[in-house]
């Protein structure tokens, strides 16, 4: 190919170089990306040894991706250009119908989920007290209508049965996949924008808890619901899709019902104290989510008005924080413990120092249960 000006192209390409490097030492750095909801690279800090195994380059290539100029525009017109392409999985996020964003299809391998499940198994079979356990489908699995023509299959179902028949009988297991499959509006359950399920869909969850246990569940009028707009979720962050509409966030609240919450984090000189489970702060945030519990920590206790006597253990995930407000209404006491984090004693450490607890529950999602080898160390 032959240009008619090479004087010419070769100015222009060298003016988009030096502006490049221009914008890259001139421009400020930022530290967070709002978009991606995640902690962007620092500058390396090379020595010898890092040079010699060669980690260095590695650490120089981070913070070169993380900090070119541009990188979250160019990042977003990718993502566009696939979809143009007709490519709708964007690695680990699959796009759906009227802006629905998907976590991709879980791997097929289920040696992680059935490791787990023998440790759950295993603990339930110690235990003196009802062990519950309560694993929630992707949203791909539930909320299908949304899903575009196109699409690998969600193998949920599945992997719910094989779990099922691996936790044995001295595990309570709550059926979230049938409920929520069989649900009159399934797209009300899980968030368009994020992995997790909404308040309703940890509302549903709760009243399927509160029957295994021939309870009555609180009335979805108890609550006070209010809803926040802008919220951006995970799949929203993984995607690229910066044009996406955001989700409203719902807060259901007991107005009648007071509780405190305790938030106990190993590099944490002292717990952290408040009256009621919701971290408002967190709404004006990039990250809303965490206004639930304040997001991941190795334990949370909360103390409630409920004069019910009962005390209740979850061992959790993320799923569990928007389900806290609904527990409460059934159990004077709860103590949230995170396995990712809680390193300081075991579980059975913990219950032996705390015999009030009167039923144990597990609340994980799907995917955490087929991949996060945390589980695996429950004693």
């Amino acid at each position: 190919m032959q240009f008619r000006n090479p004087r010419a192209v070769v100015l222009l390409f060298g003016g988009i170089l030096i502006a490049v490097q221009a914008a890259f030492w001139l421009l400020p750095r930022a530290s967070f990306s709002v978009n991606e909801k995640r902690v962007l690279a620092e500058a390396p800090r090379l020595t010898l040894s890092d040079i010699a195994d060669g980690s260095a380059f590695t650490e120089i290539d981070s913070y070169l991706s993380d900090h070119f100029p541009g990188r979250e525009a160019l990042v977003g017109a990718n993502a566009y250009l696939s979809q143009a392409e007709g490519r709708n999985a964007l690695g680990d996020i699959v796009r759906g119908r009227d802006s629905w964003l998907f976590p991709a299809p879980l791997a097929a391998d289920s040696a992680v989920l059935d490791k787990n499940m023998q440790a759950i198994a295993a603990f339930a079979d110690k235990q003196t007290v009802p062990v519950y356990l309560m694993a929630v489908p992707t949203a791909g699995a539930v909320v299908t209508e949304k899903l575009p023509a196109l699409h690998f299959a969600y193998p949920d179902a599945a992997l719910l049965e094989e779990a099922q028949q691996l936790a044995g009988n001295n595990v309570h297991w709550v059926d979230v996949m049938s409920a929520f499959a069989g649900a009159a509006q399934p797209e009300s359950l899980y968030y368009r924008t994020d992995h997790h399920w909404t308040s309703a869909g940890a509302y549903a969850a709760y009243c399927l808890l509160m029957q295994a246990q021939g309870r009555t569940p609180a009335a979805p009028d108890t609550f006070d619901v209010e809803r926040v707009a802008g919220f951006y979720g995970t799949s929203y962050a993984k995607s690229g899709l910066w044009l996406t509409e955001p989700d409203e966030i719902e807060l259901w609240t007991d107005p009648a019902l007071q509780t405190v919450t305790t938030v106990y984090d190993a590099n944490r000189a002292e717990p952290a104290r408040q009256e009621g489970m919701l971290f408002r702060a967190y709404l004006d945030e990039a990250d809303k989510y965490p206004v639930f519990l304040s997001g991941n920590h190795a334990q949370v206790h909360i103390e409630t008005s409920a004069d019910t006597g009962r005390h209740l253990l979850v061992i959790k995930d993320s799923y569990a924080h928007a389900l806290a407000p609904f527990l409460a209404e059934a159990y004077q006491t709860i103590d949230l413990i995170d396995l990712r984090y809680f390193k300081q004693e075991t579980i059975s450490d913990w219950l032996a120092a705390n015999p009030s607890v009167d039923e144990i529950l597990f609340v994980y999602g799907l995917q955490s249960m087929a991949e996060d080898k945390t589980l695996q160390w429950l004693e």
